[in-house]
């Protein structure tokens, strides 16, 4: 509450200053005519220009605070998650990167099926469901059917995410926060959702549950920010995008973006989350010596998966987490190229 009270408090500022700001400059345009009627001693005249400041006056503030009455009204659920085909989002941070929905479906219970492009990458499967009657969105790589989103929720509001399993805790999500923010420009509202897992036998979030993560999705704009409670963040913050047409912060063009046939290049492992095999592609530029390697969160070598020299072009190789050295646990883990003096890392999701 406290959180949510002080984003409340900024917006309250924003709209005090700016209101008192154009009062300011409403009475300062008055004042000059006001003052050569009272050098003139005409009394009637003082009172008409006192009448025009309170009359403006009073108008800009019933413009001000009806536009906040229009601004705070709850807006269409659906606006949270933008599902044209050709939206765009560009992230920067350690899970930056551009994404784009390529393609969509209906099914025939009428859920939308949303394919996603990230950077050059086209994965082969459906990366989120979006029940439109119940304002629901579904995370659907591969194996996971996790009820991720309830775009129609309020602060305080929580539901079951993914349920416990033998292999797997209970994931729940909560909206800690649901408020009015101007971003790129835009009078939008922030919903912020924190995401816990929950202690074996627990239905609820309670004092012992783990927060995992935080998202915030801007109404008309979609997630702005991933934020990692184990990590720190954000680890993804949006700098621009694409919805429905219409271009908001930086965007870089298409052609910057594309991946040359001769550069070097990591792609996102696939699928991901993943249990227990995952496949990670990489494109080299020129032949060489190359070595890829799987590392934990603390920089500890859990595999080497490459160690040899290989010829310029693309190769994939599978990650079997069951034969890594010990018992892998749940968590994100880091998977590191390099060839000559190229290097880069990912970040991959084992979820058991």
């Amino acid at each position: 509450m406290k959180h949510q009270l002080l984003h409340y408090n900024k917006v309250q500022f924003f709209l005090f200053a700016h209101c008192t700001f154009l009062i300011v400059h409403c009475a300062l345009k008055a004042i000059p005519p006001v003052l050569r009627s009272f050098s003139k001693d005409n009394n009637a005249q003082l009172c008409l220009h006192l009448k025009e400041i309170y009359m403006r006056t009073f108008f800009i503030y019933l413009f001000v605070f009806n536009g906040l009455l229009v601004f705070a009204q709850s807006p269409d659920p659906m606006n949270f998650f933008p599902s044209a085909v050709g939206n765009v989002w560009e992230y920067s941070g350690q899970w930056g990167g551009r994404e784009e929905i390529y393609k969509d479906s209906v099914d025939q219970n009428g859920l939308i099926h949303l394919f996603y492009k990230y950077d050059d990458y086209y994965p082969p499967y459906i990366t989120y469901k979006i029940d439109t009657t119940n304002h629901i969105v579904y995370y659907t790589p591969y194996f996971l059917n996790w009820l991720y989103y309830k775009l129609d929720a309020d602060t305080g509001d929580h539901w079951m995410v993914r349920p416990e399993t033998p292999s797997e805790q209970r994931l729940e999500a909560l909206v800690i926060a649901k408020y009015p923010f101007i971003y790129f420009g835009r009078q939008t509202t922030f919903m912020e959702i924190k995401y816990f897992e929950l202690q074996r036998g627990d239905t609820v979030i309670n004092e012992n549950a783990w927060p995992r993560f935080v998202e915030v999705l801007a109404e008309g704009i979609g997630e702005i920010m991933y934020i990692d409670q184990e990590g720190g963040g954000p680890y993804k913050f949006l700098e621009g995008c694409i919805i429905n047409g219409d271009t908001l912060g930086t965007i870089t063009s298409i052609d910057e973006n594309m991946i040359s046939v001769n550069s070097f290049a990591l792609f996102q492992n696939y699928p991901n989350p993943f249990n227990p095999i995952t496949t990670i592609e990489y494109k080299l530029s020129e032949s060489g010596n190359v070595k890829l390697i799987i590392y934990s969160l603390l920089g500890e070598e859990i595999a080497v998966l490459v160690n040899e020299f290989q010829a310029a072009g693309i190769h994939s190789i599978k990650f079997d987490a069951s034969s890594a050295v010990g018992d892998l646990p749940s968590g994100i883990y880091i998977y590191r190229l390099s060839a000559g003096e190229n290097y880069t890392a990912k970040k991959m999701l084992l979820l058991k």
